[in-house]
C-alpha cells in the first residue's frame, strides 16, 4: 500500500476501537451483550471511515496520474474522469447512511449472521477481507456496514456464551479480532489501489490502439 498516511489513520482508528471495546466489555453483563454492542460500534465506525478511505485512495491516484506526462493531455485526463471510478466504488460498496440506520433499528443479531453468510457465499470466502475485495466486482449486494457487523459477530461467535468471569479471555479475543480486522482492511485498500491502477492501465492500452 503506497499511502502511508492512510495506513496510520487506519491504525489509529483501530486503537480507538480497542479502547472503546474494552469499556463495553467492562460494562456488559454477558459476552453476547458485549458482542452486539461491539458489533454496532465497530461496524458504524469502520464503515463510515472506509467511505473516506476510498475517497483518499482515489484522490491519491488522481494526484499520481496528473503528474504523468500522458495524463497532462486533457483528452487523456478527461477519458480517465469518464471512467467514473469513484462513483463505481461507492455503488459497489453501498455506503448508504440508511444501511447503518436499518442495522441499528431493525436488523437482529441472527439476521446479521445470515446476511454475512450470504455475502460470504457470493465471495466464496467468509473472511472479511476476501468479501470486501470481491465486492469490487459489484456482485455483493449487502451494505458494507452490515458486512462488517456480521464479520464481528462471526469472528466472536465462539465467545458469545462466555460468562462474565471470563472477561479477560473474551477481551483477548476481541483484541485479536480487531488486529486481524485492521490487517484485512489494509489488504482490502491495497486491493482497491490495484483495481484503480488496473483501470488506468487498461485505459492507456485502449487509447494506444485507437
Amino acid at each position: 500500500m503506497y499511502n502511508n498516511e492512510l495506513k496510520k489513520e487506519v491504525h489509529v482508528m483501530f486503537q480507538e476501537l480497542a479502547v472503546r471495546s474494552k469499556k463495553i466489555i467492562e460494562t456488559s453483563q454477558t459476552a453476547q451483550m458485549a458482542t452486539e454492542r461491539i458489533s454496532e460500534a465497530v461496524s458504524s465506525k469502520v464503515s463510515a471511515e472506509c467511505e473516506g478511505y476510498i475517497v483518499d485512495v482515489y484522490n491519491s491516484l488522481v494526484i499520481k496520474i496528473k503528474s504523468e506526462k500522458y495524463f497532462q493531455d486533457p483528452v487523456h485526463l478527461n477519458a480517465f474522469y469518464r471512467l467514473n471510478l469513484r462513483e463505481k466504488l461507492n455503488d459497489n460498496y453501498h455506503f448508504e447512511v440508511k444501511s447503518l440506520d436499518s442495522y441499528k433499528n431493525g436488523i437482529t443479531f441472527d439476521e446479521l449472521n445470515k446476511l454475512y453468510a450470504v455475502a460470504g457465499t457470493a465471495a466464496g470466502t467468509l473472511a472479511l477481507g476476501g468479501i470486501l475485495k470481491f465486492a469490487i466486482s459489484g456482485l455483493v449486494h449487502v451494505p458494507i456496514a452490515v458486512i462488517i457487523a456480521g464479520a464481528v459477530i462471526a469472528g466472536l461467535a465462539t465467545y458469545v456464551s462466555v460468562p462474565v468471569k471470563n472477561k479477560k479471555e473474551y477481551s483477548r479475543a476481541v483484541n485479536k479480532f480487531l488486529n486481524d480486522m485492521e490487517n484485512e482492511i489494509l489488504d482490502w485498500l491495497t486491493e482497491v489501489e490495484r483495481y484503480l491502477d488496473t483501470q488506468v492501465r487498461t485505459l492507456r492500452q485502449e487509447k494506444s490502439h485507437e
